[in-house]
């Protein structure tokens, strides 16, 4: 690891401070990013590897898999100043597992691509299957592979084996929800599962995804930073949480890559994230919100991707109760509103960037009042 060796070397605090570590991922990562990005599009672009659902308002469609280079990023960095213990790790693990599911779910679209030009498939069987792997056998996975981090999590976390979860505008001195030890490991993996998918819902126009993943990793690693101090738990009337605050270096280098990805993410898109990369970050945030016990408060901060997640499941559920109505235009819901803005103007961009600019700021007014509600208001 970088920087114990710098530490172990100079003798110089700083490179052992958390604060440090944690701003220097954020630069390390945000800096690879940028210099890496543009090799990383061009790469893409020669395997072909785009989509023909770009959308309308690019000349070409950009390529997809862009998470791919971020989540890669991600670990590297965070393996080079975090101090590596089972929360890091089982992040990480979770971040990994998920991207390479997501990269299996892209290069099956790629492959479907391919074999569309070639007159072996056609564009309504891509869409009638969900234009990937199937979403059965993608739920199987999300969900085997968060209950086994989850079964070890809750071995081998101490704060995790009380299975308790603290309830928003609730001191956790007053009140918790306590649940037996299985019943726990199974929230802990509908919550990391829930995460991913609400993630992938959201990845649907131009940089709509990232924001609500950078203020998700910025409350929870602000929470775990607090909650892993003794002295600020305790002043705060949190839960101490020891070694969770390690958490704070991933959060840091989660948000700097997605930070530079937004400069090739931006409207028009140069490059699409894809499944690799909305499941990987989508997988360890859940997960985040489980280690620094917070995870009601993903229904707040992470408000987006759960209107998301609920506009999908209320569509298919009102579909089949209704015998054929929709309840949205379109789903997911940003889909509906792009519909409906679509009415009021005449170029698809112009309601695009409208939704887009809409949703980043609900996602930044949810941060705050997650802020608000756990470190106040309880």
């Amino acid at each position: 690891m970088l920087s114990l060796w710098l530490h172990h070397v100079t003798h110089l605090a700083l490179f052992d401070g958390r604060l440090f570590r944690a701003g220097a991922a954020a630069i390390a990562a945000s800096t690879l990013v940028f210099l890496l990005m543009p090799w990383w599009i061009r790469f893409l672009h020669r395997m072909d590897a785009t989509s023909d659902f770009a959308g309308t308002s690019h000349a070409s469609p950009p390529p997809i898999m862009g998470g791919l280079l971020l989540v890669m990023v991600v670990l590297v960095v965070s393996l080079l100043f975090a101090i590596p213990n089972i929360q890091v790790l089982a992040i990480l693990g979770i971040l990994a597992t998920y991207a390479a599911v997501g990269a299996l779910d892209d290069f099956a679209k790629i492959r479907t691509k391919r074999m569309i030009r070639l007159g072996k498939a056609s564009k309504q069987q891509w869409m009638d299957k969900a234009d990937g792997i199937s979403a059965r056998l993608r739920l199987a996975l999300y969900f085997g592979i968060s209950l086994l981090v989850s079964w070890a999590a809750f071995k081998y976390v101490p704060h995790l084996q009380s299975a308790t979860i603290a309830i928003p505008f609730v001191k956790p001195s007053l009140f918790q929800l306590h649940l037996p030890g299985w019943g726990f490991v199974l929230f802990m993996s509908f919550v990391v599962t829930a995460t991913a998918n609400g993630a992938n819902f959201t990845d649907g126009l131009d940089s709509l995804v990232s924001v609500p993943l950078v203020t998700s990793a910025l409350f929870t690693g602000t929470v775990a930073y607090i909650c892993g101090n003794a002295v600020w738990s305790h002043y705060l009337l949190l839960p101490h949480l020891p070694g969770v605050d390690e958490l704070l270096v991933v959060a840091g280098a989660m948000s700097g890559a997605l930070m530079a990805y937004l400069w090739y993410n931006s409207p028009p898109a140069e490059i699409y994230m894809g499944d690799s990369g909305s499941i990987g970050f989508g997988g360890a945030i859940g997960m985040m919100y489980v280690f620094s016990k917070a995870e009601l408060f993903l229904l707040v901060v992470g408000f987006v991707f759960l209107a998301e997640a609920l506009s999908v499941a209320l569509q298919i559920g009102w579909f089949k109760a209704s015998g054929g109505k929709r309840l949205f235009r379109m789903a997911p819901v940003h889909h509906h509103f792009q519909k409906v803005l679509e009415d009021k103007y005449r170029r698809r961009t112009d309601a695009n960037s409208k939704i887009i600019w809409r949703f980043h700021l609900v996602s930044l007014f949810m941060l705050l009042v997650g802020l608000v509600i756990f470190f106040k208001v309880r």
